[in-house]
């Protein structure tokens, strides 16, 4: 049971956590908020890693821990993995070092059988188990973890948890590296995991799936939600409903009195309008927490060619590893292409060199006449760290003005403009790029995880833009709602090839739609079977016709 008891966290004077407090107790919590609102901060507490300035943290059994931002430790992933069982490899160096010197007596035995009942036999079939489970093969985790990419470091850091055997799981942006196949794995190792989970997370799908309470952060407090983020939005928009008019009777009240003492402040009913002032002084009026309207706005600059990509029989090799063997694609005007697959399958690497960023070792990319290409790289460093934010803006040509416009739309003001990019968290960053993005006036957009790492309300922002947009797409998201809401076709990549065009796997509406498809499949199946026994003790042409109409019905829902 993990219970966190009146927190605040005060960071260069800014209260960032106020007085936050909730339970875990067998539920499945997730936590979501704005980029910058506190969570990761709130986690770091949690797991102490930070000290609050107030409050408390209650732990009533083992914790496990996964964090948002994985170390690029020169140590191979089985180690840290192996890492979960300190006192078992203890245990072992020291089993070895008297092997060594051939102390075999009373006290070899007695750490011998120490060493069986801590699960020194069974502890590597325990590894072996859940690496296969999340899918984190025996030659990736053999690699040192500043090799790997993130999304085997993270599932490196899934396993180290899970090994362990924790009443308390604590998560912080799992899904962020992960691939579509991986994710639906880890939904499936979370669903039935029986102890207290509490996950960030600004994956939409990922939280439906598992979440039984939201804890909302926002402006430093947090307020607990029951069910999952649907459930979520409908009771804040409620309340928000709510509380909205709440405030305009109160103003309209606060109106009125203030008229009234106004009138007779000075007059014979002086006293009643002091009373009065009195009273309105102990009024406090709601303030209604809106949601933060940041507009992405991309640009058309024309209408461009009916062929905007074609590439031919394309190859590219990093060392001796092929990522790219042959792959073919081509895109018309106005398609939205999305592609998906495993980590490491080649996906962003076929982006670049479209985009011109890489060159490939073999075959064509063949741009379209009045094609123009607007690129979003997935690697939020490739701006300069050292440079400022407002640098980042004037560079396109804009002055000093303009570009504090255009900052502003995504929540850079002040002196904030003046932060050099290094300064920024994950979020920050993405914020700026995205605020780049909407600079470009391109009519082919190449876009690789433009919404990793933001917050839920910020990738409705980028959702709404690329439904908007005029042009062409071609976009590599793990984000399942982000495919669902903004491409028409989906591509699978697999071993550094394009497959045929794919649905993607059932969403969470697919599968209603299934549901549905079903009970009405149902009920036509049981009116044929009610007819096709009316007909058999009485002939009815109307009937008889009914039931034709219904058998090519049932045939079509079944296809």
């Amino acid at each position: 049971m993990l219970t966190v008891s009146n927190i605040t966290f005060i960071n260069g004077g800014v209260k960032i956590l106020n007085d936050i407090s909730f339970t875990v107790s067998g539920e499945k919590k997730i936590i979501v908020g704005e980029n910058g609102s506190g969570k990761t901060t709130l986690l770091n507490i949690i797991t102490g890693k930070l000290s609050p300035d107030s409050g408390t943290i209650s732990v009533k059994g083992r914790m496990a821990y996964v964090p948002q931002e994985i170390e690029t430790l020169d140590i191979s992933g089985i180690s840290e993995i192996e890492s979960a069982f300190s006192d078992i490899k203890k245990i072992e160096r020291e089993l070895e070092r008297m092997e060594k010197t051939g102390r075999f007596g009373d006290e070899y035995n007695a750490l011998l059988a120490k060493y069986e009942e801590s699960g020194g036999y069974t502890y590597k079939q325990k590894i072996a188990t859940w690496m296969d489970k999340i899918g984190l093969s025996a030659e990736s985790a053999k690699r040192k973890m500043s090799e790997m990419s993130g999304g085997e470091r993270t599932k490196c850091e899934i396993v180290k948890a899970m090994v362990s055997d924790p009443d308390i799981l604590v998560m912080d942006e799992p899904t962020n590296h992960l691939d579509i196949e991986t994710i639906e794995l880890l939904e499936e190792i979370l669903k039935k995991f029986s102890g207290d989970l509490l996950v960030v997370s600004h994956d939409r799908v990922f939280i439906d799936r598992i979440a039984t309470h939201i804890l909302y952060l926002s402006n430093g407090t947090l307020k607990e939600y029951p069910g999952d983020y649907k459930k979520f939005e409908k009771l804040r928009d409620a309340e928000n409903e709510k509380l909205a008019k709440e405030r305009e009777k109160l103003l309209k009240y606060v109106e009125k009195e203030r008229a009234f003492i106004e009138k007779f402040r000075y007059g014979t009913r002086a006293a009643q309008a002091k009373s009065r002032e009195k009273k309105l002084e102990k009024i406090e009026i709601p303030e209604v927490s809106e949601k933060k309207s940041i507009k992405v706005k991309l640009e058309l600059e024309n209408r461009g060619g009916e062929k905007v990509l074609e590439v031919k029989n394309l190859f590219k090799h990093y060392g001796e590893k092929e990522v790219l063997k042959g792959v073919n694609l081509l895109i018309m005007r106005n398609e939205r292409v999305g592609i998906i697959g495993k980590n490491g399958s080649g996906k962003s690497t076929l982006l670049k060199i479209i985009a011109g960023a890489e060159k490939q070792d073999k075959g064509e990319v063949k741009i379209g006449p009045s094609v123009s290409v607007g690129y979003f790289p997935q690697d939020a460093f490739v701006m300069d760290l050292s440079g400022t934010i407002i640098n980042e803006i004037t560079d396109y040509g804009y002055t000093v003005s303009e570009a504090r416009d255009i900052l502003a739309l995504f929540g850079f003001t002040g002196d904030d403009v003046f932060k050099t990019v290094g300064e920024l968290s994950g979020g920050e960053k993405r914020k700026l790029l995205l605020a780049k993005v909407s600079l470009i006036k391109g009519n082919f957009l190449i876009l690789d995880e433009p919404t990793n790492h933001l917050s839920i309300d910020l990738k409705e922002a980028v959702i709404d833009a690329l439904r908007s947009y005029k042009g062409t797409i071609l976009l590599v998201t793990h984000d399942r709602y982000v495919l669902k809401e903004t491409v028409n076709k989906i591509y699978v990549m697999k071993e550094g090839k394009i497959q045929k065009p794919s649905a993607l796997r059932k969403s969470e509406n697919g599968k209603k739609e299934d549901k549905k498809k079903n009970k009405e499949a149902n009920k036509i199946a049981a009116r044929i079977a009610y007819l096709e026994k009316l007909l058999l003790k009485e002939k009815n042409a109307k009937k008889e016709k009914e039931l034709k109409i219904l058998r090519n019905k049932l045939k079509n829902l079944k296809k």
